[in-house]
């Protein structure tokens, strides 16, 4: 090509190949890629040291009543006695399918008759209650003196005497509306205080209902 008069311009230099690796803006960006990851990891370190100092549980709430003491005295069935008003004897005790009265009780005796004329002693000395129950259900229910449990003011609690007990029999099925009575017969020390029964018609795993014997 023709300049005239003017020189040739200089060749245009040849671009150095680019070398393999990474852009300014992929640094940068790689960069602001790392610094984000760190302060999440650092993030949930911090939550997780967190958690591990707090209290297990949740705080109570300062507004929130107290929660009940279950030492206080008072009610509770929690010493096999149902709440509820107090009964003495001739007191009719209505629990399950039975009413159950306790007609009268007797403290002392050293020994009695049974039912096949046969006389019991007692290691101590017996009280002896006479009962009177009324199936009050639909079906035919038996009466068991074995839950029939005598207390002492200690809360002592004492089985009935087979032996010794009376007109009552517990293989026998009572039907509905018919009576039981009979007399429970308990072998208790001789200095045994007298101070109540649980009286219970609906089984061995049921709360009884007291009855205070002391006159």
């Amino acid at each position: 090509m023709a300049y005239g008069n003017y020189p040739p311009p200089p060749p245009v230099p040849n671009q150095p190949p680019s070398r393999g690796g990474l852009t300014t803006g992929s640094k940068i960006a790689l960069g602001c890629g790392i610094a984000a990851i760190g302060g999440f990891v650092l993030m949930m370190a911090g939550c997780m040291a967190l958690v591990v100092a707090s209290p297990s549980g949740t705080s109570p709430d300062p507004g929130a009543p107290p929660a009940a003491d279950n030492n206080d005295e008072g009610g509770g069935a929690g010493d096999g006695e149902e709440s509820g008003g107090s009964h003495v004897v001739g007191d009719t005790v209505s629990h399950g399918s039975w009413d159950i009265t306790v007609t009268s009780v007797e403290q002392g005796i050293a020994q009695i008759e049974d039912d096949f004329g046969l006389t019991e002693e007692a290691s101590g000395q017996f009280v002896v209650l006479e009962v009177e129950a009324v199936n009050t259900g639909s079906e035919g229910e038996y009466f068991e003196p074995s839950n029939q449990v005598l207390m002492d003011p200690g809360g002592s609690m004492y089985e009935y005497n087979i032996g010794a007990t009376t007109g009552i029999d517990s293989l026998e099925k009572i039907n509905p509306g018919g009576q039981v009575s009979g007399r429970i017969a308990y072998d208790v020390p001789a200095d045994f205080e007298l101070d109540h029964i649980l009286v219970n018609g609906e089984g061995a795993f049921a709360d009884g209902v007291r009855v205070d014997l002391k006159k």
